[in-house]
């Protein structure tokens, strides 16, 4: 399995993901540039970030490269440093929602995340070796202030009449996340708020509603009006009404699109085709203009950053914003839906007006048990097929919905997700796949 992703890199520390492959990442990346080119680093709180990040500043500093150490923050204070700091480049030492045991890396040149083919240019360069020699510099930065007094700014006429239990999973939004609600007059539980890079109370993907069952407890426990979860770097973040039941990711954004569409009448909004197509009715619904986007981080930020799009939702929990310049921050998508419950009425209520939703989470199939071309020609001959959409795998649209099957963008594997009208057009899709791809356990894709 290759730690070279689609966008970034993830492995498994250090069979995968070494010092050495690290500072040769650093002499690639440097070797790249003009010499003393402006390259800011940062990392999460993972036990193994602070040896790959020394790595890296060592292999950018000996190959000409002029090194801002931005030190263990936040991805989204790394992202905002950048921009402020108008660096040629950010390098951020992470595994973001992946296991303890992983770790990665996640870049950007210039203002963009890098397409599939710059990864490979830049794995390419890793793997000849043909570095520069030259010397480089390292200096010491840190915005974390900056970036806290802008967000205080930013949300200084927010009505915090709430009390919120925020749980940062002992990830990299431990200190940062709390501190922020509490300056801004939120009543605040902690939960998880210690920073561990073990993860020892639950995995750092938010996004998985079985991971925040102390979350959902804890809400109900204290009576909260929001509980609110960020991922193991502070990009993602997922949500958990007053009842202690944990919002969807097709619920946030359909609200979310509601509560930016008055303001941003005829804009585009950009949205991760796993995500149901309710987001796509409820955003033209609303006056704004749908752009169904390859599911991923970066493809959605780069959509976000070429057209000026209002808002990105992905179904993993990241939220993009054009006030952000088309980039995520999993504290500021909080504050805006803090401050939009504040304004509009419980989390719970807002979601009982959204339609109900028919549709799997992802079924996962390992890599080896089918390939992704096997799969694909399989559903292309089921019947009723009405139109392909191959941005990113294959999804199939038939009078009763979708059937979405791609390779995963983090990890060997395929996924499928299906999407029917209503309950019984999710049962026939259901049906249609077990006849068509009998390797996937019936008990995955269900009844």
């Amino acid at each position: 399995m290759s730690v070279w992703k689609a966008c970034d890199l993830r492995g498994v520390f250090p069979r995968d993901v070494s010092a050495d492959l690290y500072r040769r990442i650093g002499r690639a990346v440097a070797t790249q540039r003009a010499v003393g080119a402006r390259v800011l680093v940062a990392g999460d709180f993972r036990l193994s970030t602070p040896e790959l990040k020394g790595a890296l500043i060592a292999g950018l500093s000996i190959s000409g490269a002029h090194v801002l150490d931005a030190g263990q923050i936040p991805t989204p204070i790394a992202y905002f440093t950048h921009g402020r700091l108008r660096t040629d480049a950010v390098l951020i030492v992470t595994a973001s929602h992946n296991p303890p045991d992983h770790n990665g890396l996640k870049l950007m040149v210039d203002h963009f995340p890098p397409s599939p083919g710059e990864i490979q240019e830049l794995r390419a360069a890793t793997e000849r070796g043909e570095f520069r020699d030259a010397a480089g510099t390292v200096e010491n930065v840190d915005l974390s202030g900056e970036y806290c007094a802008w967000i205080r700014r930013r949300w200084a006429s927010i009505r915090p009449e709430m009390r919120v239990v925020l749980d940062a999973g002992n990830g990299a939004a431990s200190v940062i996340g709390p501190g922020l609600f509490e300056s801004l007059g939120f009543r605040v539980e902690r939960l998880f708020c210690e920073i561990d890079g073990r993860f020892s109370n639950r995995p750092p993907d938010s996004a998985v509603a079985a991971n925040l069952t102390a979350l959902c407890a804890k809400v109900r426990e204290t009576g909260a009006h929001l509980g609110i979860a960020w991922d193991g770097d502070g990009d993602r973040v997922a949500f958990v009404d007053e009842s202690g039941s944990v919002a969807s990711a097709d619920e946030m954004a359909v609200l979310l699109v509601r509560h930016l569409a008055p303001s941003a009448q005829g804009r585009r909004v950009v949205y991760d085709l796993k995500l149901s197509d309710m987001v796509r009715r409820e955003a033209e619904r609303a006056g704004l203009v749908p752009c169904m986007e390859r599911s991923g981080h970066a493809f959605i930020k780069s959509r976000m950053i070429r057209e000026r799009c209002v808002l990105g939702c992905e179904a993993s929990g990241h939220y993009f914003f054009d006030e952000l310049d088309g980039g995520d921050d999993g504290m500021f998508g909080a504050l805006l839906v803090a401050d939009m419950v504040a304004r509009s009425g419980a989390l719970g209520e807002l979601r009982r007006t959204v339609p109900p939703v028919f549709m799997t989470p992802d079924i996962r199939l390992r890599g080896g048990e089918l390939t992704f071309a096997e799969a694909a020609a399989r559903l292309r001959g089921l019947p009723g097929i009405v139109a392909e959409v191959t941005i990113d795998g294959l999804r199939v649209e038939t009078a009763d919905g979708f059937i979405l099957i791609r390779n995963s963008v983090t990890e060997t594997a395929l996924t499928l997700r299906m999407e029917g009208r209503d309950a019984a057009s999710l049962a026939r899709l259901r049906s249609a796949c077990r006849s068509a791809l009998p390797e996937i356990p019936a008990h995955l894709i269900g009844a």
